[in-house]
């Protein structure tokens, strides 16, 4: 493989089998690829076959090496979805990291892939993540719904490092899993601030994707943060899904009619930490002339721009930061926490202040964020009631 620096060995290839070959470096099995492609597993596996023996390899392993080498010498092969430095913290995202030799940019070669169609199942995520294992990715990062299957794939590679965002308790059991966590809270209870002092009817909202740890550290933040600056205002607070289930995430249409009530309700604004269902609160926000609160990257910067005007803030959680430090420390050799806790002080989370709306409140929120760091406020982390 030392020899290989070109895209030449891929172009033996029919588009067929490019196809195929992307995939087995995406860190895909043979039965996600036929699934992907509308074949059947044994033509899946077949495609493989011939790709190894087209370009002379003997492993997926060396597959997905040539086409890493080939993307980062240029080679257009694969359309990541978004940006390999503006990794998203969607709950059912994960991305592998292939090292490169040479002075390479870190994070080049990171894909970031959403979950599969039907991954829906502990064996489904633990298939994913062991097909990145083999195919030398190292290290493998996950979201947090991949807990239980990193458990049991994190034991059979022992020699591949993982890293799993918002939990810490594999980290306990397991000497190749690091647990990057996040104080939501934190950054919540800044936005739960501004939601206080944009707000005229003391109403506002919180719409989360599901009860995870996470999500109710988000409305515990953002509750506390609202009764800070404003007394006696209300918080609605609901749930999308219920866990195991993790739809809440992806539910655009549910999550405009829960915002469509409460805005009727009288809030007049509302955070939402619910991933994909986010745009059915903007859509809401934008018919009810109310606003709404982004969460994890800046969503007045990402949305489309007949939305753009009700998101008044976003409360930034920095995935992106944590992955490259996490990355960097593995590459070179050198330590990393078992568990790195990321928060105001060190700027793992924070909000957003694009829309210049937000201005007037930003001095405000600022003598609150150094309470905080100071640590002469302690957010709470824990909702008081479970939401309906």
């Amino acid at each position: 493989m030392a020899g290989i620096e070109t895209r030449e060995p891929l172009e033996r290839l029919t588009k067929r089998e490019l196809q195929v070959a992307l995939l087995v470096a995406a860190g895909l099995s043979d039965r996600e690829i036929a699934e992907r492609l509308l074949l059947a597993r044994r033509t899946a596996e077949w495609h493989v076959e011939q790709i190894l023996a087209k370009v002379g390899l003997k492993s997926r392993s060396q597959i997905a090496t040539l086409v890493a080498r080939a993307e980062a010498l240029g080679a257009p092969l694969v359309a990541t979805r978004g940006s390999r430095n503006a990794l998203g913290a969607q709950p059912a995202a994960f991305l592998g990291y292939k090292a490169e030799t040479g002075n390479r940019e870190l994070l080049e070669t990171t894909r970031l892939l959403s979950s599969m169609p039907g991954e829906d199942t502990d064996e489904r995520r633990q298939e994913r993540l062991a097909a990145l294992a083999e195919a030398g990715y190292n290290p493998v990062v996950a979201g947090y719904v991949y807990g239980a299957s990193l458990g049991v794939v994190a034991k059979q590679y022992p020699d591949t490092q993982f890293a799993i965002v918002d939990d810490a308790s594999l980290s306990r059991t397991h000497q190749n899993v690091t647990g990057l966590v996040f104080a939501d809270h934190e950054g919540s209870y800044l936005v739960g601030a501004v939601a206080a002092l944009a707000s005229k009817t003391g109403v506002v909202g919180f719409i989360g994707g599901a009860m995870t740890p996470s999500i109710g550290r988000c409305e515990a933040g953002y509750t506390a943060g609202v009764a800070a600056v404003k007394r006696g205002a209300t918080v609605l607070a609901r749930y999308l899904a219920e866990q195991p289930r993790f739809s809440g995430f992806s539910n655009p249409v549910r999550a405009r009619v829960v915002a469509e009530a409460m805005y009727s309700a009288g809030a007049d604004v509302i955070f939402h930490a619910a991933g994909g269902s986010g745009i059915g609160v903007f859509q809401a926000a934008k018919s009810a002339g109310r606003l709404a609160i982004g969460v994890d990257s800046d969503q007045y910067l990402t949305s489309s721009p007949d939305s753009r005007a009700t998101i008044l803030t976003s409360m930034l959680k920095r995935v992106d930061a944590a992955v490259r430090r996490y990355v960097h420390a593995v590459r070179q050799e050198s330590s990393f926490p078992r568990v790195a806790r990321f928060d105001l002080a060190n700027q793992g989370v924070d909000y957003s202040k694009s829309n210049p709306i937000v201005q007037p409140y930003v001095a405000a929120v600022e003598e609150l964020r150094n309470l905080i760091v100071t640590r002469v406020v302690r957010v709470p982390d824990r909702p008081l009631v479970d939401a309906g």
